[in-house]
């Protein structure tokens, strides 16, 4: 795609190669170390990693999607397997959950050691395309004009969660849809009756764009 240094790119493979290299170097299956590192530590009683069964835990909302769908339709992909994602997004959680996840990736704690998270809070570069001064990629961490965080996405689903250490404020957002919302390109099919006078974004993004001008401080959801 570009010369080392010349650009990035975000890439769900890159996260499965570092799952499996992770259990490599630790000699653990993923899950288990998830539960070691992440969920046990923060006390995450709501959130898991399927392993070899993708079944979600009841209750649950049924999630929306137009991938695959030529009709112009949605398609229901509650149990659409998740397992190709893996260590890229097959994990799955709750509103609370994220909520303690969310402010323990913006500020470290509980989640690691404070110069672990300086050099994660220090390894945006701004200046490299497609990265602008308002929006960021680090590691594994967005910056979006001060909100630290990321998104996730599966058919079906999507979320929004950020930490904005201004406003000492964890804000996470689930859709029970992937379908973007906006006036969006070819390869972004939206619903008929989807609004034209917005941006494209996800439907989780604009939600949290709407309310982080609520709050003041403008999250930046152009895809």
């Amino acid at each position: 795609m570009f010369d080392p240094g010349k650009g990035w790119q975000y890439s769900n493979t890159n996260y499965v190669l570092l799952g499996l290299v992770l259990e490599q170097v630790t000699d653990k299956p993923i899950g288990k170390l998830y539960q070691k590192e992440i969920i046990r530590p923060l006390h995450l009683r709501e959130t898991s990693f399927p392993n070899a069964d993708p079944a979600l835990p009841e209750p649950y909302e049924h999630g929306y999607t137009l991938q695959g769908q030529s009709n112009g339709k949605p398609a229901d992909a509650t149990h659409w397997s998740p397992t190709w994602s893996w260590t890229a997004g097959a994990m799955i959680s709750t509103v609370d959950d994220l909520l303690v996840y969310g402010r323990a990736l913006g500020t470290g704690e509980g989640l690691l050691p404070p110069e672990q998270q300086t050099e994660r809070l220090t390894s945006f570069l701004y200046g490299l395309k497609p990265n602008t001064p308002q929006r960021a990629y680090g590691l594994g961490l967005v910056d979006q004009r001060g909100w630290l965080g990321h998104t996730g996405e599966v058919p079906g689903y999507n979320t929004s969660l950020y930490y904005n250490a201004e406003l000492h404020t964890t804000m996470v957002v689930e859709v029970n849809s992937d379908i973007s919302v906006g006036d969006c390109s070819a390869d972004k099919p939206t619903m008929s009756d989807s609004p034209h006078d917005i941006a494209c974004s996800e439907p989780a993004d604009f939600v949290f764009g709407e309310l982080s001008k609520k709050l003041g401080k403008p999250f930046d959801t152009k895809q």
